[in-house]
């Protein structure tokens, strides 16, 4: 790899953070105290009436105490053994101090000799996060300028118009070009993907039915506000108009608007290469009806026009798709960019016919979704593939009044019975967290643990679930076997080095703000290039460049952030 002098300033920065975290402090009784990461916690904080919780990590005590910024001692207890935690190798020792809410700054110090990392405890904890990881959406969009006013020091020129992409053959044509331009790029690279971002706005659109004012307009300071309409709905309406323009004239969708490879780690900008469509197939056709209908089900008052064209696009994506229901994509010899491959569609099919269902309360729909039901499951990885189906059920779940009473009830039964399972899990795990199994994108997988658990919530009002929703969260920000906080941009232990290209071309040490990292993959397939520090699968992380096993950003691990985030935003503020 070539050391930039962007690469060893960032590189400098990263040493010269760590080595003034691990310095000393003085409590009340003057005794050396040293800061260390094997205290694991949420490095953000946390709402006083939240579920407040530690980890201690091959680090031996007995009791500790919370402090504040002035090493008075506040509150104070017993460290539990847990165990061992097979999966990180460690021995895990569990603190508790939910019982105290006085907001302010504090940190925990373990039998007076090592402290955690500083946090606050204070309302509205996570309206900041919140909205950084809503505003990576807007870094992300493609075909225009990141502006001054909007982007800061993040600036950047514009790139990738769109105006003229190629008709690649597996498209099913072979002359004259699409003008596709907007929408965002999906992942550390610089494609942009119909199945992931129909799973990722169709996850942020729960939270949009649910809480149509919790994000105003304003909150974000994107071009779009000021306009009247809440900036998250801005911001998804930009990708979506780029969804609109994925569909051929017979109804199809096409699968992918990329190069046919991958560039280099570039500014987009400086992107050279030719930009084609790639592939028509069911599962993109099919995920494209179903956020269409749900957003135009959403957007009916606020742009009946728009709303209507939604939704005529996704009928005629569901009649193209019933014609053609069984083709899977799968890259062509000449394309090596993302395949989000998928064979099987009834999980596609059930979650647009569901959506077609309460945009039109057309029996057909309702026919359909008996014929492609779905068991009631959350299957992990690969979540463009698996988690469209549990989309489907939340709507659903959120408009129960528009279905029969043997279906809402089955529906509730089947999602309180699924919660449960994940709150049986986290209580049965050194971590209290619900996931052992670290494959590409872990932190969606949990991160959709917690929706689901926040859904549980709305519609059975236990507290239970919210505490298992807030004790993913901690994993994500810092109570994890790394003890990075997984959002960059934010906590004490940052991740500096995401794989992502704007951040490495940038010149700018800290990376674009707002982006969840994939997290642990213990099936590393990026070890020709990158050299992991431990053997055990949920640190199977690295905070490099290079590491798009571990280390990427991806549209789609963002959306259950958006949504946990913003619902324990509105629940506990």
């Amino acid at each position: 790899m070539i050391l930039t002098n962007s690469f060893i300033m960032k590189k400098l920065f990263s040493a010269f953070l760590f080595a003034a975290l691990i310095i000393s402090c003085q409590t009340k009784v003057n005794e050396p105290i040293k800061v260390s990461d094997q205290i694991r916690l949420n490095q953000v904080g946390y709402y006083p009436s939240s579920v407040k919780e530690f980890i201690l990590a091959d680090l031996s005590g007995t009791s500790f105490d919370l402090a504040d910024n002035d090493e008075k001692v506040v509150f104070s207890g017993v460290l539990v053994d847990q165990g061992t935690w097979k999966t990180s190798g460690e021995k895990v020792m569990f603190g508790d101090f939910t019982e105290f809410n006085t907001p302010g700054t504090y940190h925990i110090i373990v039998d007076g000799k090592t402290s955690s990392y500083p946090f606050e405890i204070k309302n509205n904890i996570y309206e900041p996060v919140l909205h950084a990881a809503i505003k990576s959406y807007y870094f992300q969009r493609a075909s225009m300028a990141i502006e001054e006013t909007y982007g800061g020091i993040y600036k950047r020129a514009a790139g990738h118009p769109d105006d003229a992409c190629i008709y690649h053959p597996s498209s099913g044509k072979s002359e004259g070009t699409l003008n596709a331009p907007g929408g965002w790029y999906d992942a550390g690279d610089y494609g942009k993907y119909i199945v992931n971002a129909s799973l990722s706005v169709g996850e942020m659109l729960l939270l949009l039915e649910q809480f149509p004012d919790g994000i105003s307009d304003g909150d974000l300071n994107i071009p779009e506000s000021g306009n009247g309409i809440s900036d998250l709905w801005d911001e998804l309406k930009y990708e979506l108009d780029w969804i609109l323009t994925m569909q051929d004239d017979d109804g199809g969708v096409y699968f992918k608007l990329t190069a046919l490879g991958f560039g280099g780690f570039i500014m987009p900008e400086a992107y050279d290469l030719d930009r084609y469509i790639i592939g028509k197939a069911t599962a993109s056709t099919l995920d494209f009806a179903a956020v269409l209908a749900q957003a135009s089900r959403l957007y009916k008052e606020i742009d009946p026009e728009w709303s209507a064209k939604a939704l005529d696009a996704s009928v005629k994506a569901w009649n193209w798709a019933q014609n053609n229901n069984n083709i899977a994509f799968k890259n062509p010899e000449d394309v090596s960019t993302g395949q989000y491959g998928d064979a099987e569609f009834s999980d596609d099919f059930f979650w647009a016919a569901s959506e077609l269902f309460l945009a039109t309360k057309n029996d057909t729909y309702k026919s359909a979704m008996t014929e492609f039901n779905q068991t009631y499951q959350h299957q992990l990885a690969d979540s463009w593939m698996h988690f469209v189906r549990n989309v489907g059920f939340h709507s659903l779940l959120e408009n129960k009044d528009d279905l029969d009473p043997e279906m809402a009830e089955s529906l509730t039964t089947g999602h309180l019975t699924l919660a449960d399972e994940i709150l049986q899990k986290i209580s049965d795990h050194p971590y209290h967290i619900a996931l052992d199994n670290f494959v590409w994108g872990s932190n969606s997988d949990i991160l959709n643990q917690a929706l689901i658990l926040c859904v549980a919530h709305r519609i059975s009002g236990e507290e239970k679930y919210l505490i298992g929703a807030e004790q993913i969260t901690d994993y994500i920000f810092g109570k994890n076997a790394t003890g990075y906080s997984f959002m960059t941009g934010f906590g004490t232990k940052k991740v500096i080095f995401p794989h992502h290209r704007p951040s490495g071309a940038d010149g700018i040490a800290d990376p674009v703000p707002g982006f969840i990292l994939g997290g642990p993959n213990n099936d590393r397939q990026d070890a020709h290039e990158v050299t992991y520090s431990s053997e055990f699968a949920a640190k199977a992380f690295m905070d490099v460049e290079p590491s798009f096993a571990s280390n990427e950003v991806c549209i789609n691990w963002n959306a259950p952030a958006v949504y946990v985030l913003g619902y324990l935003q509105q629940v506990r503020k």
